[in-house]
C-alpha cells in the first residue's frame, strides 16, 4: 500500500508538471499571425477596406496592409476565407516570430471590437499610440517602454488625462503597430509626445524653439538615417521600418532613447554643463561622449563656435574623400573596440545613436541650404571630424 501511495504521488507530480508546462506554453505563444493583404497605394486608408473591417482590425505595418492578430495559423483560416471571398485572392497568413523580439511595456488605454468606430481624438493627447489586434478586437496602447518603472510613472500621468482604468502590460515589440493616418484618416490626429509646431513651423520643445532643419521630416532615403534607426532598434525604442526616412516615428524614438537609455542619460546630463549649444544638443551630446572616450591627458575647451558659423560650400573631391574615409574608418575602429567587452558595446551603441543623430541633423541643415546627397553628407561628416576627430583619433 505504501508503494502504491508513493507511485500515485509521483504520478500526481508528473501530471502537475505536465499541466504546468502545457499551461505555460499556452500563455507564452512563440509568434503572432496576421493576414497579409499586400502593398497598396501609399495614400490608402483603413476606410478603403470597409468590406472586411468587421472581420478583424485592418492596419498598416512596414508599408503593407494586414488584418488581425491570431494565436495560430489555423485560427486565422476562417477569417482568411471570408477575406478571399471579398476579392483579396492574394491574401495569406503571415508569421511574426517572438524569437528575436524584445519584451517591452505599454499602457493599455482601451479595447474596441473589430469594425467599431474609434474616436481617435480621445487618445491623441496621450501620444505614441500603437494598436494590438487579435481575432475579434483591437487594443489601443501607449508606449512602448523598455523599463517597467518608466511605464508605471507614465501611467499616473495617463490616469490624470482621463484614463483611470489604464494599466501597464508586458508585450513583445513585434505585436505593436504604430498608429498612423492610415488608422485615423487624419495626420493631424497623430500626436507625438513632447513636441508641438509653432506658428513658424519650428518645433517647440521644453528646451525652446529648434530650427526647422533640426526636425526636417525628409522623404528621401538616407544611409545615415538607416544607421540611426538600426541603433534605436538595438536599444528597443524603435519598432518601425529601417527605411532611411527621418519621420516623426524616428524622431520620437530618439527622444525616447534619451529618456530611457541609461548610457545616453548619463552622458546627456553631463553634457549640460556646456553652454551655447541651443538647437544643437545632439551634437553637444556627441562631443561630450567623444571627450569621455579620449585618451588625451589635456583636452581643449569645448565650445560651440563652429556650429554658429558652419561652412556652407561644397567640398572639393579630395576633401570629400578625406571626410568620408574618416567617417568609415572611425566606425570600423569603434566596432572593433565594442567587441572587447559588454560595457564597451553599450557605449558603442549609445555613441552610434548620438553620432548618427548629429549627422542627420547636419545633413538636414545642408539640405535646407540646397546641398544634398553625398555633398551634404561629406560636409556634415567634415564638421563632425573637426569637432570630435582629435578626441577619437585612437579609434581611427
Amino acid at each position: 500500500m505504501k508503494k502504491i501511495a508513493i507511485s500515485l504521488a509521483i504520478f500526481g507530480s508528473f501530471l502537475t508538471a505536465t499541466f504546468a508546462q502545457t499551461t505555460q506554453s499556452k500563455e507564452e505563444p512563440s509568434a503572432v499571425y496576421a493576414i497579409q493583404l499586400g502593398a497598396f497605394d501609399p495614400n490608402v486608408k483603413q476606410a478603403d477596406f470597409e468590406a472586411i473591417r468587421s472581420y478583424a482590425y485592418v492596419y498598416k505595418r512596414d508599408g503593407l496592409v494586414f488584418v488581425g492578430g491570431f494565436a495560430s495559423p489555423e485560427s486565422a483560416e476562417p477569417t482568411l476565407a471570408k477575406i478571399k471571398a471579398k476579392g483579396y485572392d492574394d491574401a495569406f497568413v503571415a508569421t511574426r516570430s517572438f524569437k528575436k523580439s524584445q519584451t517591452v511595456y505599454v499602457i493599455q488605454l482601451a479595447s474596441r471590437a473589430a469594425g467599431e468606430p474609434i474616436s481617435w481624438n480621445a487618445y491623441a493627447k496621450v501620444g505614441d499610440l500603437h494598436t494590438m489586434p487579435n481575432a475579434a478586437q483591437v487594443r489601443i496602447v501607449h508606449g512602448y517602454y523598455t523599463d517597467v518603472n518608466d511605464a508605471r510613472v507614465k501611467l499616473k500621468e495617463v490616469a490624470n488625462m482621463g484614463f483611470p482604468d489604464a494599466f501597464v502590460k508586458a508585450v513583445k515589440e513585434v505585436q505593436l503597430n504604430p498608429v498612423s493616418d492610415f488608422d485615423t484618416g487624419d495626420k493631424a490626429l497623430i500626436v507625438k509626445s513632447d513636441f508641438l509646431k509653432s506658428e513658424k513651423g519650428d518645433v517647440v520643445t521644453s528646451k525652446g524653439i529648434v530650427p526647422k532643419a533640426y526636425s526636417d521630416m525628409s522623404s528621401s532615403k538616407r544611409k545615415s538615417v538607416i544607421k540611426l534607426q538600426e541603433a534605436l532598434k538595438e536599444v528597443g525604442v524603435y519598432g518601425g521600418a529601417t527605411d532611411g526616412q527621418f519621420g516623426a516615428g524616428t524622431k520620437t524614438s530618439f527622444d525616447k532613447a534619451m529618456k530611457l537609455n541609461r548610457r545616453l542619460k548619463i552622458y546627456d546630463d553631463f553634457s549640460k554643463q556646456y553652454d551655447g549649444f541651443d538647437g544643437w544638443e545632439d551634437v553637444r551630446l556627441l562631443m561630450t561622449m567623444a571627450r569621455q572616450l579620449s585618451i588625451k591627458e589635456t583636452l581643449s575647451p569645448m565650445t560651440p563656435d563652429l556650429l554658429g558659423n558652419l561652412p556652407d560650400e561644397v567640398l572639393s573631391a579630395k576633401a570629400t574623400k578625406t571626410a568620408l574615409d574618416w567617417h568609415v574608418n572611425l566606425w570600423k575602429g569603434l566596432e572593433k573596440w565594442s567587441a572587447t567587452s559588454q560595457y564597451n558595446d553599450q557605449v558603442y551603441t549609445a555613441m552610434k545613436i548620438a553620432y548618427y543623430r548629429s549627422l542627420v541633423h547636419l545633413e538636414d541643415y545642408y539640405s535646407s541650404k540646397g546641398i544634398k546627397g553625398e555633398n551634404g553628407t561629406a560636409l556634415a561628416a567634415s564638421v563632425l571630424r573637426t569637432l570630435i576627430a582629435e578626441d577619437l583619433d585612437g579609434f581611427n
